[in-house]
């Protein structure tokens, strides 16, 4: 197996403009799907358009005309059925290797992960559409679980604190071992992987640059930031009860919260089958190092 031209989706996303600059850096040939409706701008980058409903021939033949032998997908997770679409036509076009959307926070591998949170389904159900097209053609197939976006997480409150405001929204103690991944480590693993095409073949991979707990996380921000955080101390089990049910009816902060308390409490990836670090050649990174571009981004 030989990948040399490599086509990404998603271009332009919290993920895929780390992995696209990745892409770039590195030696593979690459190219971008862009939806014929898209503004999106991709200079030094050869921009393949595809139709609006990535219709199956259509993109098809264009990854054939481009001579396309991976494909990573960096769009929602939950667009399953424009996934799909997408693998059927690099299976047909003789594509080696697809990478779903499978990155993320939490494990769509893991049963009771899939029971929290039903929007892990539609990960796991892509995951399953690749299993069963195993053998045929060329297609083969890398899930990439990389936990928390973490250095992205500072941003927001996927990591439960609260930058800005300096408040730290510990979660049942604060000493839970957790894995994260920066989004250029993200985008350096998919690298190494596309280097690796046998040892990656039909695999599901974790990978963390960090692993780490809240109270440690906390003292490198109070070291970094020169002040003392507010901590406010939260319950994992009563977070979940509130904030599922309202996830459930379609709102999209409960849906947040929920993602984010998981991605603490249940994403250890240190002891699973498949962690991949040592396999990809991959460090964990400075914590401290981290922290500070972090703070010193939200901060500017």
């Amino acid at each position: 197996m030989s990948i040399k031209n490599v086509a990404l989706i998603g271009g332009t996303g919290t993920l895929g403009a780390p992995v696209l600059k990745g892409l770039k850096e590195s030696s593979f040939n690459v190219s971008v799907l862009n939806r014929q409706s898209s503004k999106s701008n991709y200079p030094d980058v050869n921009v393949i358009t595809v139709p609006d409903d990535l219709d199956v021939s259509k993109v098809t033949e264009l990854f054939k005309q481009n001579s396309i032998d991976a494909l990573v997908i960096t769009i929602a997770g939950s667009r399953v059925t424009e996934q799909k679409k997408l693998i059927e036509a690099a299976l047909n076009a003789g594509v080696q290797r697809v990478f779903p959307a499978d990155f993320g926070s939490c494990d769509s591998a893991d049963d009771k992960t899939n029971e929290v949170l039903p929007l892990m389904a539609g990960k796991k159900s892509v995951r399953d559409y690749l299993i069963s097209l195993e053998g045929k053609g060329k297609l083969t197939w890398t899930s990439l679980i990389t936990a928390h976006f973490f250095d992205w997480g500072f941003s927001n409150l996927l990591l439960k604190f609260d930058v800005k405001a300096r408040k730290a929204y510990i979660i049942d103690g604060g000493d839970i071992k957790f894995s994260g991944s920066n989004l250029d480590f993200i985008a350096e693993a998919v690298v190494r992987v596309l280097q690796r095409p046998e040892e990656t073949a039909n695999k599901l991979l974790y990978v963390h640059s960090h692993h780490v707990t809240q109270n440690e996380i906390l003292s490198v921000l109070e070291k970094v930031t020169g002040t003392k955080w507010e901590k406010i101390h939260e319950s994992s089990e009563e977070q979940l009860r509130k904030a599922r049910p309202k996830m459930l009816e379609g709102d999209h902060d409960a849906g947040e919260e929920v993602v984010a308390v998981w991605g603490i409490v249940a994403a250890d990836w240190s002891d699973r089958k498949g962690f991949a670090n040592d396999l990809l050649g991959l460090k964990t990174l400075d914590l401290e190092e981290t922290v500070r571009r972090a703070v010193e981004k939200v901060d500017a």
